[in-house]
This record gives structure tokens, sequence and C-alpha cells, in this order.
């Protein structure tokens, strides 16, 4: 499969997406008494996290503007407007004062800029994943939507690298500012690809013209819109629980150290990029409804008994752990794209899907780090947000029973013919 470079643009975009949103989640427990300072260590990540609850308003409001957008002008156009926006916000991240300098208007700017962000953050994230596949066939759509999500690991793993090493370097003072600063260039590099590939696409783009979206539109598909929030945000859970919650919860309930957890953070995140493609290539085999509830009610009847042990845990277990949320968090997310996009009628997809997972995602799966560790300090047991976890996690696999099964038929013949293409190259 060859890539255009716009394809190679909007995977820079998907990874810096990540790497930004990765990259405030393993520093938010060094953020936090830096714009928070006057409240003991656990308060100071719970309201770190929540910051994150901004995007129960950007998200929504950042799909439905670029949304809009790539309906009335294409869909490159929205992408790269989106991508500049996450880039500068990046970047202004990393040029924040803290607390001890102008006070309260530190947290402030911090929610404010997160905001801004988080709106084009929406954008790049409702359009990119549903216009990799588009004008592909059937088996190198599957293949992009893959590609897709690779790029979000190797963004994720950017940034847990970036944090591993800082912590290794205490002497460089503020190098937390540098890792946000890093991430806003690569963003700028990447918004001027896209202009590069928005000028070869020119003629396409004002050839091709969506027709404006009723609301009505919009009030017939609610369940499924509902289907893809739960889902999205359940999706987010397999990522937050072992990658972000983790690395703050462990060391408050065992003898494990943060720095010890980021270590191992990283070689995790490059064996969950491994499995991408290795999973994908089976999954595709089988119905993809199926493997969506399967993996969602595996880790919903086994998450509460593997908290239970965390509890002065060693490296051992918690490895296991993480591990064990890995695999079946990637089983989990293979199909999720195109279930997704065979929901809506195509000319929709970009609209109904960006606003139900940016619903999703804000509400469920960005809160999660943060509603674990409160639930967590209010009951001071580790079943608490097992059992939270355990519940979103059975709400996804009846949101994928309950959608329509002809949509898992077609997806499924998809993959079968993906399948047959890969045997034939053999």
């Amino acid at each position: 499969m060859n890539f255009s470079k716009k394809d190679f643009s909007i995977l820079i975009g998907n990874a810096l997406d990540h790497f930004d949103t990765a990259l405030y989640g393993f520093l938010a427990p060094l953020m936090g008494p830096i714009f928070f300072p006057h409240h003991d260590p656990v308060v100071q990540l719970i309201l770190a996290y929540s910051i994150m609850a901004t995007s129960i308003i950007t998200r929504p409001l950042g799909a439905l503007l670029f949304g809009i957008m790539a309906r009335s002008r294409g869909p490159l156009v929205g992408l790269s407007y989106s991508l500049i926006g996450v880039a500068i916000g990046t970047m202004c991240i990393g040029c924040l004062p803290g607390y001890d300098l102008i006070g309260w208007l530190a947290p402030l700017l911090l929610i404010m800029v997160r905001m801004v962000r988080g709106v084009c953050a929406a954008g790049e994230s409702t359009i990119a994943k549903l216009y990799i596949m588009e004008g592909k066939t059937n088996h190198h759509a599957l293949k992009a939507s893959y590609y897709y999500e690779t790029s979000s690991m190797v963004g994720t793993i950017f940034a847990s690298c970036m944090v591993a090493a800082g912590l290794y370097f205490p002497g460089m003072g503020n190098w937390w500012r540098i890792c946000f600063l890093t991430g806003g260039i690569t963003g700028i590099a990447g918004y001027y690809l896209r202009m590069v590939a928005c000028a070869k696409d020119d003629i396409h783009i004002k050839q091709f013209q969506y027709a404006p979206l009723r609301m009505s539109e919009v009030w017939h598909h609610k369940a499924n819109m509902l289907r893809v929030a739960v889902v999205t945000g359940s999706s987010y859970i397999t990522y937050a629980i072992p990658f972000i919650f983790m690395n703050s919860f462990v060391p408050l309930v065992s003898s494990i150290s943060f720095e010890t957890m980021m270590a191992l953070n990283t070689g995790l995140l490059v064996f969950d990029l491994l499995l991408i493609p290795i999973v994908g290539r089976y999954v595709v085999h089988y119905n993809p409804q199926r493997v969506l509830v399967v993996s969602a009610l595996i880790l919903a009847c086994t998450i509460v008994p593997l908290f239970y042990g965390l509890t002065n845990a060693t490296v051992g277990y918690v490895l296991f752990v993480r591990i064990w949320i890995v695999f079946w968090g990637v089983v989990f997310m293979c199909p999720t794209n195109i279930w997704k996009k065979g929901l809506f009628p195509n000319g929709d997809s970009y609209l109904l899907v960006g606003l139900g997972a940016a619903f999703g995602a804000s509400t469920i799966g960005r809160m999660m780090t943060a509603v674990c560790l409160l639930l967590w300090y209010a009951t001071a047991s580790c079943l608490a947000p097992a059992i939270y976890i355990a519940g979103i996690m059975g709400a996804a696999a009846y949101a994928v029973v309950s959608s329509d099964s002809k949509i898992g038929i077609y997806v499924l013949e998809q993959g079968i013919e993906l399948y047959r293409s890969l045997e034939d190259q053999q």
C-alpha cells in the first residue's frame, strides 16, 4: 500500500495530537505542584487531570465546527486548520508561567489554552480517522485504519520517551516545557506538509461539496451516535488505565516509584505498537461486532480481581496487569474505526461520528484518570475505580450488541477481502 503526502500528513497530525494528550497525562504528576501548589499531592493529581474535563465543551464544539468545515470546504482544508491550532496550543502550554509567578492566573491560563487546543484537536480526530480511509478499496481502507492507530502509538511513545529521559536528568530544570515546545514545532512542520497536499487536491475540493446537514438528521441518528460515544470512551479506557492512571496510582498504593512506572511505560507502549498490526491481521477473520463485544466483556469481568491485587503489589504483578489490559485493549481497538464508519451514510459520517466520538471521549475517556483517582481517594479502596471501569466496558459491549447487525456483516466482508488479498500476495 503506497501512502500519499496527504496520508502522511494525516498520520503526522494524529501522532502530534496523541503526543500532546499523552504528554500532559504523563507530566500531570509534575505539573500539579507547579499549578496547584497549595493542595496535598493526591488532590494536585486530581486537579491536574480534571483540566481534561474542559473537553466536555471543546470536543463537541470542535467536532461540530470542523465537521461542518469538512462538509463545506473539503476534509483537507479542515485538517490543515485543525493541525496548526493543535501545534500552537501545544507550544503555548510550554510557555505558561507557574503559580509562583502569577498566582491563580496560572491554572486559569492552563485551562484556557487546553480549551482552545481541545477544539482544534477535536477537528483533527473528527476528520482524520475517516478521511484516511476515503477513496481506498476495502482492504486498503482497513490497512489505513491500522496505520492510523499505529501513528497514535508513535506519538504516545515519543511522549513517554521524552518524559522518561527527563526524569533521569533532573538538572535540566523546566525540561517539561521543552517537551511541549518540541511537539508544537513538529505540528507546524506537519501543517506545511498538509498545505502542499491541499494544493494538489485543490481542484477535487472545489468540485466536491457536501449538502448541509439538518439537525433533524442528527436527531435521527442519535442512537448510533450514543453507541459511538460509549465505544469511543471505552477505547480511551484501554489506553488511559495502563499508561496514565496506573503511573500515578500504583506509587500511591505500593512501594513502586513513579520513575519506575515511567521506565516500564515506554517498553509497554512499544509492545502496544507492535501488537496493532499483528492483532489487526487476525481480527479481520472475525465479525468486528463479536470482537468488540468479547474483548469488552473480558476486560469487564477481569478488571476487578486484577485491581484487587494492586495494593502492595510487586513490579512483576503490575507489569502483568498492564500487559493484560493493553492486549485486550488492542483487540478492542482494531475494528473500532471501521465499525463506526459503517453506522452512518458516507456523506454524514464525518460530522456524526465526530460528534459521537467527541462526546464519549470528553465525558468518559479523558475524565477516566481523574474519576478513578477521585473514587480511590473517597473510598480508600482499589475496587472502586475497578468497578467503574467494569461498568463502562459492559456498557460498550451492550452498545455494540444493540447496533445494526447488517453493519457487522458488511465489515466482515471487507475483512475477508483483506485476508484474501494478503493470501494472494503470499
